[in-house]
């Protein structure tokens, strides 16, 4: 599956069994499979990513949403993208007020340090929308 096989090409090892009783695979594939035929279509996956950009309720499901854009940046398929990239989603994401604040927080290095690299399940944890560092609070647990 193409899902499990991309996390596993960034180091994620996704759940085998929710609390649904699905895989997390399974489980994402349910989320956003509109005509429930088990797989995501074309069709699905633009819903998807078109839902989700426009989103301002926090109410999408993202987990896949994440790791098209995650890979979208990783540019050269090392499993790594770079500072500006993950500045430019999130400023996409929660825009110039909240990237403001948040900046020096999430970019933070010392004179000798060089631009950080992101892995995936560092990105995850800026962006999960229950654990999240830019989303704690915004959505209802």
């Amino acid at each position: 599956m193409l899902t499990r096989s991309a996390w596993q090409n960034l180091g994620y090892q996704p759940r085998k069994r929710t609390e649904y009783g699905l895989s997390e695979v399974e489980d994402i594939i349910w989320e956003v499979d509109e005509d429930a035929n088990g797989w995501i279509d074309w069709e699905n996956f633009v819903q998807l990513y078109v839902r989700c950009r426009k989103d301002r309720t926090g109410q999408e499901p993202t987990r896949l949403y994440n790791l098209i854009e995650f890979m979208v940046c990783d540019k050269d398929g090392g499993g790594t993208m770079s500072e500006d990239e993950c500045m430019e989603i999130l400023y996409h994401r929660y825009g110039k007020e909240v990237m403001g604040k948040l900046t020096d927080q999430l970019f933070r290095k010392t004179a000798n340090e060089t631009e950080k690299e992101f892995s995936f399940a560092e990105f995850l944890e800026l962006v999960d929308p229950y654990n999240g560092i830019l989303t704690q609070g915004k959505r209802p647990t």
